[in-house]
């Protein structure tokens, strides 16, 4: 298992200017390390920040404003955040938010066609209140929608609002979350989606991520964009069409196979691959892979590189990798080149280690790590996503 690390993102800015014009946001975002003990309520004013490798979003909620921080996923819709009363929170060091404080707290009722949003993970059996409940790998929310005043905060203090934004109020709240995660804020392709619900008013669906690779230095800063602007151009851009299959959240495409160096190795042995079968997920940090294509990765990397790994499980090795290219194999001739940034972390005692592990599932995840050093821009209406190697760290 790899060690944890603690990480900082902040806010420096937004294009206030311009924003609830039709403008787009852009944030600059910087990683800094933090130790568990060092993370305290004031460490995160005015910023944005990840938590193990996830990327954690602060947003302002309600009237008088309650700061949260909320894990960004492409891979989910809803954004919903712990909520008092709590039934079962799990622990935060924040205070948690109080809707009862908030004199611009709306509880949604089941009547109301906010309620039904795809993507809303909405229950109206028995009341007219709009319940939902929701689901991931590793943990579930419950609790009730309801539409609430949004805002984000540059670090000068100004700050762009967001009226009536539809968001789960969680009062049942388990899984993996730590102490610094106090919601979940879903950047993908459904209605109640916070990027489908703000798109209108900062210039259209659309945001563009640059992450930077694990482990960077603190001092660096990154960027997201929402809206206007986030478009992804210029020479070396990559883009793909989505995929659309059942799941209206996902963004999806069909990879047909990896290579290491010049050597294929194809995501299935036995036929064509299902289309759509490959998600990106900004909320996952390792990229997952059927066991099957796994293990034959696995062996493909384990002979080009000439020393002996730490551990045959997880692909670690001490000595820096080099030049080792591998490249993700996409559908209508889509191909991502990777370089180790990508393929491996580079770890705290130095060693690096495999970004991508096997598991039970036909399906392939894309995880952030994968996409570090790349400008990755999501267009919902135009159904493409386009890839821009990027240094990250010097992208803000």
């Amino acid at each position: 298992m790899a060690p944890t690390i603690f990480l900082l993102l902040t806010l420096l800015s937004i294009a206030e200017s311009t924003a609830g014009k039709g403008g787009g946001l852009k944030l600059e975002l910087i990683r800094r390390r933090l130790s568990p003990g060092n993370v305290s309520p004031m460490a995160a004013k005015s910023q944005i920040w990840p938590e193990t490798s996830e990327f954690i979003v602060k947003i302002a909620i309600g009237t008088p404003p309650t700061e949260v921080h909320a894990i960004l996923d492409t891979g989910s819709d809803l954004f919903w955040a712990q909520c008092r009363p709590c039934a079962k929170c799990y622990q935060q060091t924040n205070p948690i938010y109080d809707p009862s404080k908030s004199s611009t707290f709306r509880t949604l009722s089941c009547k109301l066609p906010q309620c039904h949003l795809r993507g809303s993970g909405a229950a109206c059996s028995g009341t007219d209140t709009c319940k939902y409940s929701y689901g991931y790998g590793s943990g579930s929310t419950q609790g009730e929608l309801a539409s609430e005043k949004m805002a984000v905060t540059s670090r000068s203090g100004a700050t762009t609002p967001f009226p009536g934004v539809v968001f789960g109020c969680g009062h049942n709240n388990s899984g993996t979350f730590n102490a610094n995660e106090m919601g979940l804020i879903g950047f993908g392709r459904g209605a109640i989606s916070f990027v489908s619900q703000i798109g209108p008013s900062v210039g259209g669906r659309k945001f563009s991520l640059c992450l930077m690779p694990y482990n960077t230095d603190p001092r660096i800063s990154s960027s997201l964009s929402i809206g206007s602007g986030s478009e992804v151009k210029g020479p070396g851009v990559i883009t793909a069409q989505l995929v659309r299959t059942s799941d209206q959240t996902s963004y999806s495409l069909t990879l047909t196979g990896i290579s290491v160096r010049k050597t294929l190795v194809p995501y299935s042995t036995s036929g064509p691959p299902a289309k759509g079968n490959a998600v990106l997920d900004t909320g996952t940090p390792p990229t997952l892979l059927p066991k099957e294509l796994y293990g034959r990765l696995a062996a493909e990397v384990r002979r080009h590189i000439p020393s002996k790994p730490i551990d045959d499980d997880t692909l670690c090795y001490k000595d820096n990798l080099g030049d080792l290219v591998m490249t993700l194999h996409f559908d209508d001739g889509v191909d991502l080149r990777l370089s180790t940034v990508q393929t491996f972390n580079k770890m705290p005692d130095g060693s690096f280690c495999f970004t991508a592990m096997g598991v039970d599932h036909k399906d392939a995840l894309i995880g952030n790590s994968m996409m570090a050093n790349f400008l990755v821009g999501y267009d919902i209406d135009n159904m493409t996503v386009s890839f821009k190697p990027t240094d990250c760290t010097k992208a803000g």
